[in-house]
């Protein structure tokens, strides 16, 4: 019986191409820090920082091992950089949201899940900062006030596709594995979760196209995972059908 849902949001609840989307947010954030980093200098330091997190070991938060790669490129002025990101996400960073589609069922699968009393937990890979997720839930139509946790690198030590991730997010919201389904589009970093006894659903709304729309994420966690890592979902389909598949889950 499922007493937590733990939902992505990338390409899960909103649907966009990462390379469209974070072409346009390199050209946003780029003139915020045009006196220290060319715009395609900027995103190689991006790129490498997060991809830094995912080798996090567990010993400090996602925030602490971005903030260390940036400073082999930022030294001293790396807290006033962070301050720049922070006030882009506060002021600017809504002028994206055009980019992104909210998928289908959203809308009532949220509405309809509080009637349940079952905990909601926001598992975005937790590579952004807790405004910028915010703001992205909020671009799906999802309040912080509907969910029980949301994943983001302040409160994280691990990332997907590492166990470790959904192990951390079972302690936060004090539930067992088995009491959990993990609803995601990706085959790897949100399936895997089956492998602590989680059920999983594959949504599949974005998969016409998903070799465009996953290619920031695959190239990230290039070398890292291997085939072996995949595991088959419980359920699969659009997102919209999930509203049918809880009816025999809760």
């Amino acid at each position: 019986m499922a007493k937590t849902i733990l939902f992505d949001l990338d390409n899960t609840l909103i649907l966009f191409d990462e390379t469209k989307f974070f072409k346009a947010y390199v050209k946003k954030v780029a003139p915020l820090m045009s006196d220290i980093a060319s715009p395609n200098t900027l995103w190689q330091i991006i790129l490498s920082a997060t991809k830094s997190v995912l080798h996090n070991n567990g010993k400090t938060t996602n925030q602490e091992v971005f903030k260390q790669n940036f400073k082999q490129n930022f030294g001293n002025q790396t807290e006033e950089i962070w301050q720049r990101f922070l006030e882009f996400y506060k002021n600017e960073f809504d002028q994206l949201k055009t980019l992104v589609n909210v998928n289908n069922g959203v809308s009532e699968i949220f509405s309809f899940l509080p009637e349940k009393n079952i905990k909601i937990v926001i598992a975005s890979n937790p590579f952004w900062p807790c405004i910028a997720m915010e703001k992205r839930m909020g671009w799906a139509g999802v309040k912080k006030n509907q969910v029980n946790l949301i994943t983001h690198m302040e409160n994280m030590h691990f990332c997907k596709p590492r166990l470790e991730y959904y192990q951390e997010i079972c302690q936060k919201i004090n539930e067992e594995p088995e009491n959990c389904l993990m609803v995601g589009d990706d085959p790897l970093n949100d399936m895997i979760a089956g492998k602590l006894g989680m059920k999983t659903f594959l949504a599949t709304d974005s998969v016409r196209y998903k070799s465009q729309l996953l290619a920031i994420s695959k190239k990230l966690r290039l070398g890292f995972t291997s085939k072996k890592d995949k595991i088959d979902p419980d359920y699969s389909g659009p997102l919209i059908q999930l509203r049918e598949i809880l009816g025999s889950l809760l």
